[in-house]
């Protein structure tokens, strides 16, 4: 007998896609970021490719640290090549735990935002950041899926690989501690996966991977990943710094990929009928 509790109807967020084709498309954007710490070892965190040789990250894997270098593909744990990172914006607020890198790394990869980045045959040069202002409201994306790819270290290792995990939001939240959004995933939580994009079965950006939270290091920790529109606070206090790199995101945004208004009149559509009967 068919289950009346599945439903066909379109989600509000749009097709989901293939989590393996996602990460196929967008695999290349992703890099490592080689840091020396204060104590002269060097440590990896993730960052990815926005555009124009802007890479975000989370701020705490390069905030106190030198020597910032960006790497592609697999790669040794310490190489004296890589990309330099040459200058760092963080957002004004400390506890806002997300920063931008440039460098000249793909610098010619300019963005026209809310366009293909390439020919649908051909991977993008980077990840295009969606115009989002606090639409993670309402629950809508609870229990849908996406992945996070980046680079912790695996024990026995020869180098530094690309990993990557499915993971599905179990909720989203508002801390006291941080005036943002953010979603609490269901992956394990792996020192080196900070930085990395969670990248929506929807085919969008939705934040960045900043911490493990838990108060007891006998429990497993949530994996927390901070709402992408945190970024936009970089955008608008570093216009001087992104110039020649981001006039897409400096100038006003265009048509965002998603229109809430629409996303919202399909989520209150059930609510409306279970009244009306």
């Amino acid at each position: 007998m068919p289950d009346d509790n599945v439903t066909k109807d379109p989600h509000p967020w749009g097709d989901r896609h293939d989590l393996h084709a996602l990460f196929q498309k967008y695999g290349s954007c992703i890099v490592r970021v080689q840091v020396k710490q204060e104590n002269g070892d060097h440590a990896n965190g993730t960052a990815f490719h926005i555009g124009g040789g802007a890479f975000a990250t989370a701020a705490h894997v390069v905030r106190g640290n030198s020597d910032l270098r960006l790497f592609t593909g697999d790669s040794t744990w310490q190489p004296d090549e890589g990309s330099a990172v040459t200058e760092v914006l963080y957002h004004s607020d400390e506890s806002v735990d997300v920063a931008i890198l440039l460098s000249e790394l793909w610098r010619e990869a300019t963005v026209d935002h809310g366009q293909p980045s390439k020919p649908h045959d051909e991977r993008p040069l980077y990840i295009d950041v969606p115009e989002m202002w606090g639409e993670w409201i309402e629950d809508s994306l609870v229990l849908t899926r996406g992945i996070i790819c980046g680079y912790p270290k695996v024990p026995r290792s020869d180098g530094a690989y690309k990993i990557a995990v499915s993971a599905e939001i179990n909720a989203d939240i508002q801390r006291y501690d941080i005036p943002n959004v953010h979603f609490i995933v269901s992956s394990t939580a792996r020192g080196g996966f900070s930085g990395a994009p969670f990248i929506s079965e929807f085919d969008m950006l939705l934040g960045i991977v900043t911490e493990a939270l838990s108060d007891d290091k006998l429990e497993s920790p949530y994996m927390a990943v901070i709402a992408i529109e945190a970024i936009y606070g970089i955008f608008d206090e570093n216009e001087e710094a992104l110039k020649g790199r981001m006039e897409h995101y400096l100038a006003a945004w265009s048509q965002p990929q998603n229109d809430l208004a629409s996303r919202l009149k399909l989520l209150e559509a059930p609510q409306q009928e279970g009244q009306s009967n």
